[in-house]
């Protein structure tokens, strides 16, 4: 079972949450699944509705229910605690012995599958989400109590292979003084849309059409868009922005929007992809990014990124080939970029929409990122999971449950 079994664990899932990282655990799920991996997913959740197993093409689902998310710590102690209790309880037993366990991020949620993987003396692989601003060991060490700062130096010294998307992420991990063997670096992945959907969306594109599409959240820097767009209106620029996604800034900018603004706010979609093959452009202001998937969707779809300089861009976004790299996160510096992406002629929105899901099919395709995943999983032999000490065991529940 093990050589054919994956454990992927990640702190929020839907129903729960749309971001990225759930979406990017979905599809690496099913690609795994595509190729006779069963895949058991667990998630914690606080909806009251949700089933905690469900059985999915890829495998199943495993929940734990929760009052508040793990990873939030403080007043929240007791459900980080449950949640890091259970999944060791919960992955007992012969049948879960040497299954691999790949946790999304390392924040608090990652010390319950670890504790498992341990357990089992199974390879644990965590793929980190962020690097520079958006650091998750310096996130852990800046918690208020010494238990972030525990996770953080369990994790950094006992993980197998931590999976790095950008090079920044891998370079601030090898100056943590992680051994280079213990750095798998490739890409997020995206399922790649056909190609005949872009070349109709080509031929419907006018050149004016920008959209977000992600979290509307004040780390994404969305209001950074739309005074840009707000700049581009009032000097009469004919051009539209859609905001696609929910959050607490859709519900502070889309009043301020009048009547036939160019910026419209399409909420939360089950599926972008329609949206983005009526768009042209994708923006995003974003400093906080691991490597985003929303950028990767919108390259496979033909659509142009300008984005800020985050962790993770310029190992996908070729400047003035197949997107554009904005040094500033400023209203004045994306209203710019704006307004050259306006002034392109057909022919080289043509070529450099091409060029990015050229990129995109060669590189980041769900079904390439998979098997790096797996070649990252066969490549960790004795690691610190397996050499752990029964001491380091006696931290668990060997007995009971939560």
């Amino acid at each position: 079972m093990a050589e054919r079994s994956l454990i992927l664990a990640v702190a929020t899932y839907f129903p729960d949450s749309y971001g990225g990282a759930e979406r990017q655990a979905r599809i690496l799920a099913e690609a795994l699944g595509r190729k006779g991996v069963a895949v058991t997913l667990v998630a914690p959740t606080r909806s009251r509705d949700v089933r905690l197993e469900e059985r999915t093409e890829f495998g199943r689902i495993v929940r734990k229910r929760v009052r508040a998310w793990p990873n939030l710590g403080g007043r929240n102690i007791l459900s980080f605690l449950a949640w890091s209790m259970w999944v060791p309880w919960r992955l007992r037993g012969p049948e879960w012995r040497g299954v691999p366990v790949y946790v999304f991020h390392a924040r608090l949620h990652a010390l319950g599958p670890a504790l498992a993987a341990w357990w089992n003396a199974a390879p644990l692989l965590v793929k980190l989400g962020g690097g520079g601003d958006a650091s998750e060991f310096a996130a852990l060490r800046g918690k208020k109590f010494l238990y972030g700062r525990l996770v953080e130096w369990l994790l950094r010294r006992r993980v197998d292979m931590f999976v790095a998307n950008s090079s920044q992420i891998a370079n601030e991990l090898r100056e943590a003084r992680v051994a280079p063997a213990r750095i798998a670096e490739f890409p997020n992945g995206v399922a790649l849309p056909p190609l005949d959907d872009l070349h109709l969306a080509l031929a419907q594109r006018d050149g004016r059409g920008f959209i977000y599409a992600a979290r509307l959240h004040p780390d994404k820097n969305v209001d950074v868009l739309y005074e840009a767009a707000m700049a581009l209106a009032a000097a009469g620029i004919d051009f539209r922005l859609r905001l696609v996604g929910d959050g607490p800034e859709r519900d502070r900018l889309a009043p301020l929007a009048s009547a036939g603004s160019p910026v419209t706010f399409a909420g939360f979609v089950a599926d972008v992809y329609p949206e983005l093959q009526a768009s042209d452009f994708f923006v995003c202001a974003s400093r906080r990014e691991g490597q985003s998937n929303a950028l990767l969707e919108a390259m496979s779809a033909g659509v142009i990124p300008i984005v800020f300089r985050a962790s993770g861009v310029a190992e996908v976004v070729s400047h003035g080939h197949n997107g554009v790299i904005v040094d500033e996160a400023t209203p004045a510096a994306f209203a710019g970029a704006m307004r050259r992406a306006l002034a392109l002629s057909p022919a080289a929105r043509r070529s450099m929409s091409l060029a990015a899901r050229d990129f995109a099919q060669d590189n980041i395709g769900i079904d390439a990122i998979a098997e790096r995943t797996l070649a990252a999983i066969a490549s960790v032999r004795h690691g610190p999971s397996a050499a752990m000490s029964r001491s380091a065991r006696g931290l668990l529940i060997g007995e009971g449950g939560v």
